[in-house]
């Protein structure tokens, strides 16, 4: 069992298909589930933190990467 199948699995979909408040929401549930394991209690939800913090961290970039080339002009 590793760190990550203690996450809820998420369909892979392209980042451009996502709306601005899907994404706001999955970070919301990832921020539930992190601290549904705070502070951790085993090897295993400290992993799950991790990972946790990543996905967060990627959805996070993914708006800042939009808000960067709606505000792009030539």
């Amino acid at each position: 069992m590793t760190a990550t199948s203690t996450i809820k699995a998420r369909e892979v979909v392209d980042s451009t298909m996502r709306t601005e408040e899907t994404i706001r929401d999955r970070i919301e549930t990832l921020r539930d589930e992190y601290d549904s394991h705070d502070p951790p209690s085993t090897e295993l939800e400290d992993e799950a933190e991790v990972a946790i913090l990543r996905a967060i961290e990627e959805l996070e970039w993914v708006l800042e990467d939009r808000e960067a080339d709606e505000g792009f002009t030539t």
